[in-house]
């Protein structure tokens, strides 16, 4: 799931369709620093869902004027990305 410590976060488990609307009721009830880190390090299992998930959280950032790092991002991230057409964008994260 999803741990907060203030300006970091440490999420946990499977990132899948099933998990991200509760991750992101999570989040959406935390108040983030203008600078946080999202730590993708203890992750078991993604699903393209989680690349809705890193745009939700990108989108939040823009309109609360914070930035979020992401940091250990799973390594099949890039393959979802480039499948999607959206390799690019994720790019950019690392």
């Amino acid at each position: 799931m999803i741990d907060f410590d203030k300006n970091q976060w440490n999420l946990s488990g499977d990132l899948t369709i099933e998990k991200i609307p509760a991750i992101i009721d999570l989040i959406n009830k935390q108040e983030a620093d203008k600078k946080t880190t999202i730590d993708f390090s203890k992750i078991t299992s993604i699903d393209t869902s989680t690349l809705s998930l890193i745009f939700e959280l990108q989108r939040q950032a823009k309109k609360s004027r914070s930035h979020f790092t992401f940091k250990n991002l799973p390594k099949n991230l890039n393959s979802l990305a480039k499948l999607y057409g959206v390799e690019d964008l994720v790019s950019s994260l690392h």
